[in-house]
Protein backbone atom coordinates (compact mmCIF):
# COMPACT_ATOMS: atom_id res chain seq x y z
CA UNK A 1 0.00 0.00 0.00
CA UNK A 2 1.39 3.35 -1.05
CA UNK A 3 1.60 5.98 1.72
CA UNK A 4 0.45 9.47 0.87
CA UNK A 5 3.26 11.31 2.64
CA UNK A 6 1.83 14.73 1.94
CA UNK A 7 -1.44 13.72 3.53
CA UNK A 8 0.28 12.03 6.50
CA UNK A 9 2.55 15.00 7.16
CA UNK A 10 -0.45 17.32 6.88
CA UNK A 11 -2.32 15.25 9.50
CA UNK A 12 0.67 15.34 11.86
CA UNK A 13 0.98 19.09 11.43
CA UNK A 14 -2.72 19.53 12.18
CA UNK A 15 -2.34 17.50 15.39
CA UNK A 16 0.77 19.44 16.44
CA UNK A 17 -0.90 22.77 15.72
CA UNK A 18 -4.01 21.65 17.63
CA UNK A 19 -1.98 20.61 20.67
CA UNK A 20 0.03 23.83 20.55
CA UNK A 21 -3.12 25.92 20.36
CA UNK A 22 -4.63 23.99 23.27
CA UNK A 23 -1.52 24.57 25.38
CA UNK A 24 -1.42 28.24 24.40
CA UNK A 25 -5.10 28.68 25.24
CA UNK A 26 -4.63 26.89 28.57
CA UNK A 27 -1.59 29.04 29.42
CA UNK A 28 -3.50 32.18 28.46
CA UNK A 29 -6.40 31.21 30.71
CA UNK A 30 -4.00 30.35 33.55
CA UNK A 31 -2.18 33.66 33.19
CA UNK A 32 -5.50 35.48 33.25
CA UNK A 33 -6.62 33.59 36.36
CA UNK A 34 -3.28 34.23 38.08
CA UNK A 35 -3.45 37.92 37.18
CA UNK A 36 -6.97 38.18 38.63
CA UNK A 37 -5.95 36.33 41.77
CA UNK A 38 -2.81 38.45 42.17
CA UNK A 39 -4.88 41.63 41.86
CA UNK A 40 -7.28 40.39 44.55
CA UNK A 41 -4.38 39.63 46.88
CA UNK A 42 -2.80 43.03 46.30
CA UNK A 43 -6.10 44.83 46.87
CA UNK A 44 -6.69 42.88 50.10
CA UNK A 45 -3.14 43.61 51.26
CA UNK A 46 -3.73 47.32 50.61
CA UNK A 47 -6.98 47.13 52.58
CA UNK A 48 -5.24 45.41 55.51
CA UNK A 49 -2.47 47.99 55.51
CA UNK A 50 -4.89 50.93 55.46
CA UNK A 51 -6.78 49.41 58.38
CA UNK A 52 -3.53 48.88 60.29
CA UNK A 53 -2.45 52.48 59.64
CA UNK A 54 -5.75 53.69 61.12
CA UNK A 55 -5.32 51.41 64.13
CA UNK A 56 -1.75 52.58 64.76
CA UNK A 57 -2.74 56.24 64.45
CA UNK A 58 -5.50 55.70 67.02
CA UNK A 59 -3.00 53.92 69.26
CA UNK A 60 -0.56 56.82 68.99
CA UNK A 61 -3.28 59.16 70.24
CA UNK A 62 -4.24 56.75 73.04
CA UNK A 63 -0.62 56.28 74.16
CA UNK A 64 0.00 60.03 74.17
CA UNK A 65 -3.08 60.40 76.38
CA UNK A 66 -1.64 57.76 78.73
CA UNK A 67 1.62 59.69 78.94
CA UNK A 68 -0.26 62.92 79.69
CA UNK A 69 -2.14 61.09 82.45
CA UNK A 70 1.14 59.86 83.92
CA UNK A 71 2.49 63.42 83.92
CA UNK A 72 -0.60 64.53 85.84
CA UNK A 73 -0.26 61.67 88.36
CA UNK A 74 3.47 61.84 89.11
CA UNK A 75 3.41 65.06 91.21
CA UNK A 76 0.93 63.36 93.59
CA UNK A 77 3.07 60.29 94.26
CA UNK A 78 4.78 60.23 97.65
CA UNK A 79 3.43 63.63 98.68
CA UNK A 80 0.08 65.30 99.11
CA UNK A 81 0.01 68.71 97.40
CA UNK A 82 -3.71 68.86 98.18
CA UNK A 83 -6.83 67.20 96.78
CA UNK A 84 -5.14 63.93 95.87
CA UNK A 85 -8.56 62.32 95.74
CA UNK A 86 -9.15 64.08 92.42
CA UNK A 87 -6.23 62.19 90.85
CA UNK A 88 -7.37 58.69 91.89
CA UNK A 89 -9.49 58.19 88.77
CA UNK A 90 -6.47 59.01 86.63
CA UNK A 91 -4.42 56.31 88.38
CA UNK A 92 -7.05 53.69 87.64
CA UNK A 93 -7.32 54.86 84.02
CA UNK A 94 -3.73 53.70 83.55
CA UNK A 95 -4.91 50.11 84.05
CA UNK A 96 -6.77 50.23 80.74
CA UNK A 97 -4.50 48.72 78.11
CA UNK A 98 -3.83 49.96 74.59
CA UNK A 99 -3.79 46.90 72.31
CA UNK A 100 -2.38 46.22 68.86
CA UNK A 101 -3.84 43.62 66.50
CA UNK A 102 -1.72 43.20 63.35
CA UNK A 103 -3.69 43.12 60.11
CA UNK A 104 -1.94 40.11 58.59
CA UNK A 105 -4.75 37.80 57.44
CA UNK A 106 -4.09 38.28 53.71
CA UNK A 107 -0.35 37.83 54.16
CA UNK A 108 -0.88 34.64 56.16
CA UNK A 109 -3.17 33.33 53.41
CA UNK A 110 -0.48 34.06 50.82
CA UNK A 111 2.07 32.12 52.87
CA UNK A 112 -0.12 29.17 53.88
CA UNK A 113 -1.64 28.66 50.43
CA UNK A 114 1.67 28.84 48.57
CA UNK A 115 0.31 31.72 46.49
CA UNK A 116 3.26 33.97 47.31
CA UNK A 117 4.65 32.84 43.96
CA UNK A 118 2.02 35.09 42.36
CA UNK A 119 4.01 38.08 43.60
CA UNK A 120 6.71 38.00 40.98
CA UNK A 121 8.24 41.31 42.03
CA UNK A 122 11.15 40.20 44.23
CA UNK A 123 11.56 43.60 45.90
CA UNK A 124 7.87 43.68 46.81
CA UNK A 125 8.06 40.17 48.24
CA UNK A 126 11.05 41.15 50.34
CA UNK A 127 9.26 44.29 51.57
CA UNK A 128 6.26 42.18 52.55
CA UNK A 129 8.45 39.76 54.49
CA UNK A 130 10.31 42.56 56.29
CA UNK A 131 7.12 44.42 57.15
CA UNK A 132 5.30 41.45 58.64
CA UNK A 133 8.44 40.40 60.52
CA UNK A 134 8.38 43.87 62.10
CA UNK A 135 5.05 42.98 63.70
CA UNK A 136 6.86 40.63 66.07
CA UNK A 137 9.03 43.48 67.37
CA UNK A 138 6.08 45.87 67.77
CA UNK A 139 4.04 43.21 69.57
CA UNK A 140 6.90 42.74 72.04
CA UNK A 141 6.53 46.41 73.03
CA UNK A 142 2.81 45.93 73.66
CA UNK A 143 3.43 42.68 75.53
CA UNK A 144 5.89 44.51 77.80
CA UNK A 145 3.11 46.89 78.85
CA UNK A 146 0.73 43.98 79.36
CA UNK A 147 3.22 42.16 81.59
CA UNK A 148 3.77 45.24 83.75
CA UNK A 149 0.01 45.59 84.16
CA UNK A 150 -0.55 41.92 84.97
CA UNK A 151 2.44 41.29 87.20
CA UNK A 152 2.85 44.62 88.98
CA UNK A 153 0.03 47.13 88.54
CA UNK A 154 -2.74 44.54 88.93
CA UNK A 155 -1.06 43.02 91.99
CA UNK A 156 -0.61 46.46 93.53
CA UNK A 157 -4.32 47.22 93.16
CA UNK A 158 -5.16 43.89 94.81
CA UNK A 159 -2.62 43.78 97.64
CA UNK A 160 -1.80 47.42 98.44
CA UNK A 161 -5.07 49.34 98.14
CA UNK A 162 -7.78 49.28 100.79
CA UNK A 163 -10.83 50.10 98.70
CA UNK A 164 -13.04 50.56 101.76
CA UNK A 165 -10.74 53.29 103.04
CA UNK A 166 -10.38 54.69 99.54
CA UNK A 167 -14.13 55.28 99.44
CA UNK A 168 -13.73 57.60 102.42
CA UNK A 169 -10.92 59.58 100.81
CA UNK A 170 -7.85 57.71 102.11
CA UNK A 171 -5.19 58.11 99.43
CA UNK A 172 -2.24 56.81 101.43
CA UNK A 173 -1.49 54.14 98.83
CA UNK A 174 -0.05 56.93 96.66
CA UNK A 175 2.76 57.28 99.24
CA UNK A 176 3.93 53.73 98.57
CA UNK A 177 7.23 53.90 96.59
CA UNK A 178 6.13 50.79 94.69
CA UNK A 179 3.33 52.57 92.82
CA UNK A 180 5.78 55.32 91.80
CA UNK A 181 8.19 52.69 90.42
CA UNK A 182 5.40 50.88 88.59
CA UNK A 183 4.08 54.06 86.96
CA UNK A 184 7.60 55.07 85.94
CA UNK A 185 8.04 51.64 84.33
CA UNK A 186 4.71 52.02 82.53
CA UNK A 187 5.81 55.43 81.26
CA UNK A 188 9.07 54.06 79.87
CA UNK A 189 7.28 51.14 78.23
CA UNK A 190 4.78 53.46 76.56
CA UNK A 191 7.60 55.53 75.07
CA UNK A 192 8.94 52.32 73.51
CA UNK A 193 5.45 51.61 72.15
CA UNK A 194 5.38 55.08 70.56
CA UNK A 195 8.68 54.44 68.79
CA UNK A 196 7.56 50.99 67.64
CA UNK A 197 4.29 52.42 66.33
CA UNK A 198 6.15 55.12 64.40
CA UNK A 199 8.42 52.55 62.81
CA UNK A 200 5.47 50.33 61.90
CA UNK A 201 3.49 53.27 60.50
CA UNK A 202 6.39 54.20 58.23
CA UNK A 203 6.75 50.60 57.10
CA UNK A 204 3.01 50.41 56.33
CA UNK A 205 3.02 53.59 54.30
CA UNK A 206 6.15 52.60 52.34
CA UNK A 207 4.70 49.15 51.63
CA UNK A 208 1.36 50.63 50.57
CA UNK A 209 3.12 52.75 47.92
CA UNK A 210 4.83 49.65 46.51
CA UNK A 211 1.60 47.65 46.43
CA UNK A 212 -0.26 50.46 44.67
CA UNK A 213 2.55 50.71 42.11
CA UNK A 214 2.36 46.94 41.54
CA UNK A 215 -1.43 47.14 41.14
CA UNK A 216 -0.95 49.67 38.36
CA UNK A 217 1.18 47.10 36.49
CA UNK A 218 -1.31 44.22 36.82
CA UNK A 219 -3.05 43.52 33.52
Amino acid sequence: MKINWKYAIGEVLIVIIGISLAFALNNWKERGANSTQKKQYLENLALDINQEISQLERNQEAVNEKLKTIEMVKPFLGKDPGRRDTIIRKVFELARLVNFYPENSTYQTLINSGDMKLIGNFQLRRSLEEHFALHKIVLQDYERIEKIHEKYLGDFFIYHINFNELRFGNTDFLDNPLIANIITSVEGAYYLVLKGNERCLKSNKDLLEKIEAELNNVT
